[in-house]
């Protein structure tokens, strides 16, 4: 007798006296059955995925926005906002002084516009009927304005004067608008010789005035100038009510 034959007859006497046990056939009918089940709910949820990613973009591209849709939230009612109602102008100022329209300026602003005939919502440093400009972005405490600013001409120039005054001291703002303005230099006369300072990075001069008062004054950009003075207690604050011109 060859291995071969040895090995089969070991194994035939092996296994000779085991039996199947009566659930085997039941048992493996089961397991067949579940794993035939898994595979179709694995081929159900990549079929779903599959038909959302595909109809989800053209929803979103026949979606029609609803009636009213401008931009804006709608108030409950379903009709759109309103638009805002343009701001006021300073008082006192005359309506021919309004600019013209054109072309954008340097700043971004219509050509012809003049920043000092703008308007602005009243603060602190205002009394009743009289609004502080939108360009004046401080004030001391305790201020209040003498006038509306008042609108005029100086050499040729066209020039914006606002002044506030209270138990503090005193505040004067004036914009100077003219094509022959050179430097601040043109902007002021002092009985003393001017000092270089700067507002902003801008070049300024500051001197002192004939009554007690101190001034600076700079090109705010080509064609503007403006010169602030300050007097008694605010004449120490001169600098920062400077910063906060911008016209």
């Amino acid at each position: 007798m060859d291995l071969e034959s040895e090995l089969r007859e070991a194994m035939a006497e092996r296994v000779a006296g085991a039996e199947a046990p009566p659930s085997l056939v039941a048992d493996v009918r089961r397991r067949h059955r579940r794993r035939q089940t898994r595979i179709r709910v694995t081929v159900g949820v990549a079929a779903a995925a599959v038909a959302v990613a595909v109809v989800a973009p053209g929803y979103q591209s026949f979606r029609a926005d609803p009636v009213g849709s401008n931009g804006r939230p709608d108030d409950p009612g379903g009709k759109s906002a309103p638009p805002a109602s343009p701001g006021p102008t300073v008082s006192g100022l005359p309506k021919s002084a309004a600019p013209a329209p054109g072309k954008s300026g340097k700043d971004g602003r219509p050509a012809g516009e003049d920043p000092a005939e703008r308007g602005g919502e009243p603060s602190k440093g205002g009394i009743a009927g009289i609004k502080v400009p939108a360009w004046v972005t401080f004030l001391p405490t305790g201020l209040k304005a003498e006038a509306p600013c008042a609108a005029g001409t100086e050499n040729g120039a066209r020039t914006t004067t606002c002044r506030w005054r209270g138990p503090a001291g005193w505040v004067e703002i004036r914009l100077v608008r003219g094509s022959g303005l050179g430097g601040p230099e043109d902007l002021m006369k002092s009985p003393g010789v001017p000092r270089p300072a700067s507002v902003r990075g801008e070049r300024a001069i500051t001197a002192d005035r004939p009554d007690s008062g101190r001034q600076i004054a700079w090109m705010e950009r080509p064609g503007l100038g403006v010169v602030v003075a300050a007097g008694g207690g605010t004449r120490d604050q001169l600098m920062r009510i400077a910063e906060g011109v911008r016209p």
